[in-house]
């Protein structure tokens, strides 16, 4: 998948000095959220995982965005490919109807749990534990990026198989190859990840 220098010029990937959602620091932050705000590389994107989702590996009924990040991306792919979109919120409502899970709940559907961008995994087992409560059967989750920090690991130890679009490793190092003006940043930023 050939973005990286899509991704950098649009400052959705950044260098710098980041804490990320898990407390780790990191010199590198991937800002999927801006995504949806560049159309033309939010359907680009989307296309791609598409063809991804499409595979009969992906067995599902519906499919879970992750509030917030993983939102768009599910009612994206539940309107192309024609499935029931529901999202998951990271705290209970706690007015009208009280629900962790918004949207049409379906005892014994399976659900395609989405987000954009998974790091040490706790959001997505969260996101599959409560969609379980609700009557969901929940095997699979898909992200755009995989941070590759240990997502795929926590999530398999919740009974859940991880697939994913592309890694940030493959982002920088396509980054690294394609705009040279940043690639030491890109290397120094894969070094980190690998250690």
């Amino acid at each position: 998948m050939q973005l990286a220098r899509e991704l950098y010029t649009a400052e959705i990937l950044k260098f710098g000095e980041f804490t990320l959602q898990s407390g780790v620091r990191s010199p590198v932050y991937l800002d999927m959220r801006v995504v949806p705000s560049e159309p033309a590389l939010f359907r680009r994107i989307a296309e791609e995982a598409l063809e991804m989702l499409r595979q009969p590996e992906f067995d599902y009924d519906c499919i879970a965005g992750v509030a917030t990040g993983g939102i768009p991306w599910a009612a994206a792919f539940g309107l192309l490919l024609g499935a029931p979109m529901v999202y998951v919120r990271s705290d209970k409502k706690e007015h009208g109807t009280a629900k962790y899970v918004e949207g049409k709940i379906r005892k014994g559907t399976k659900a395609l749990v989405v987000d954009d961008v998974a790091t040490t995994g706790p959001s997505l087992l969260s996101a599959a534990e409560r969609l379980r409560e609700s009557g969901f059967i929940v095997e699979k989750a898909f992200v755009l990026v995989d941070r590759e920090q240990g997502a795929a690991r926590i999530a398999a130890e919740g009974g859940v198989s991880l697939r994913r679009l592309t890694t940030l490793r493959e982002i920088l190092h396509d980054l690294e190859a394609e705009v040279p003006e940043v690639a030491d940043r890109a290397r120094e930023a894969t070094a980190w990840l690998v250690n």
